[in-house]
C-alpha cells in the first residue's frame, strides 16, 4: 500500500505548492516502479520454475514412453499374426483349422503388468494456478499441444483396454482350453468372430503404438527447450521416421531367422 504524507508546513507559495505535489508523484511513481520491478521479478521466477517443471517431467516420461512404444510394437506384431493365422486358416471336415503363434509380449519392467499413463499433473496445475498466462504465447502452445498429445496417447490406451477385454472374452467362448501354439478346429461362424475380435484389437494396438511415438517426439522437443510449435514438429516427424525405421529393421531379422539355413 502506498502511503502520501501531508506537508509538514502549509505551501505559502505557487511555487511551494508545485514543488509539493512534484516531490509526491515522483515519489510514487519510485514506488509503483519499485513494486512493478518486484511483481515482475516475482512472475520471471514463477515461468522459469513452470518450465523447469515442464522439462523434468517430459525427461521422466521419457522413459516411460519408450518402454511403452516397444510394449505397443510388440504387441501389434503379435495380434497381426494372429490374423493373417486366422486368414490362412484351412478348413477340414466342415472346420477351420488354426494355430495361432504364441504370445511373447512383455510388459514394460515394474510396470506389474499394467499400462502407467504418462504424468500430465504440471500442466494441469499450472492451468489451475493461472501460471500458464506467464509463459510466451509460442511456448505456451507447445505445452499445449504437448498436453494434447498426451490426451490422445490416453484415450488411445483406453481403447486397447477395452479392445483387450472384448479379444479375452471372444477367445474364452470359442476355444477356452486351448493355449497359443496349438491347433484350434472352430467353425466358420467362430473364425469370423475371432477374426473381428483380433482385427479390432489389431487396430486398437497399431493407433495406441502410433501415438505413443507422436507423444515421444512432443515430449523430446520439450527437452530440447523448444520455443515454437514450427520447431516442435520436427521432432515428431523425426520420431515416426525412427520408429519406421525400427520396424523395417525388425522385419528384416525375422525374415533373415526364419530363412531356411544351408
Amino acid at each position: 500500500m502506498l502511503d502520501v504524507h501531508p506537508p509538514h508546513h502549509a505551501a505559502h507559495t505557487w511555487r511551494d505548492f508545485f514543488v509539493h505535489i512534484a516531490t509526491i508523484c515522483i515519489g510514487l511513481l519510485i514506488a509503483i516502479g519499485l513494486e512493478q520491478c518486484v511483481e515482475a521479478l516475482h512472475h520471471h521466477h514463477q515461468r522459469e520454475d513452470l518450465e523447469r517443471q515442464m522439462h523434468v517431467e517430459s525427461e521422466q516420461n521419457l522413459d516411460l514412453v519408450g518402454a511403452q512404444i516397444r510394449f505397443a510394437a510388440q504387441r501389434r506384431d503379435y495380434l497381426n499374426a494372429c490374423v493373417h493365422a486366422l486368414q490362412a486358416a484351412t478348413p477340414s471336415n466342415g472346420q477351420l483349422i488354426v494355430t495361432l503363434p504364441i504370445n511373447n509380449v512383455s510388459f514394460p519392467a515394474r510396470s506389474q503388468g499394467l499400462l502407467v499413463s504418462p504424468s500430465r499433473g504440471t500442466w494441469t496445475i499450472a492451468q489451475a494456478a493461472g501460471t500458464v498466462a506467464l509463459l510466451p504465447a509460442e511456448k505456451a502452445k507447445v505445452y499445449a499441444r504437448l498436453d494434447l498429445t498426451a490426451d490422445f496417447e490416453r484415450q488411445a490406451e483406453m481403447e486397447i483396454s477395452h479392445t483387450a477385454a472384448l479379444l479375452a472374452t471372444a477367445r474364452l467362448q470359442d476355444h477356452a482350453a486351448t493355449p497359443d501354439g496349438h491347433p484350434i478346429r472352430l467353425t466358420q461362424v467362430q473364425a469370423d468372430d475371432l477374426l473381428h475380435a483380433f482385427g479390432t484389437a489389431r487396430e486398437a494396438a497399431t493407433d495406441f503404438h502410433f501415438r505413443l511415438v507422436v507423444l515421444e517426439g512432443a515430449l523430446e522437443a520439450v527437452v530440447a527447450n523448444v520455443d515454437s510449435l514450427q520447431q516442435m514438429y520436427p521432432y515428431q516427424i523425426r520420431a515416426i521416421a525412427r520408429e519406421g525405421a525400427n520396424a523395417a529393421a525388425s522385419s528384416a531379422r525375422d525374415v533373415s531367422n526364419s530363412a531356411p539355413q544351408p
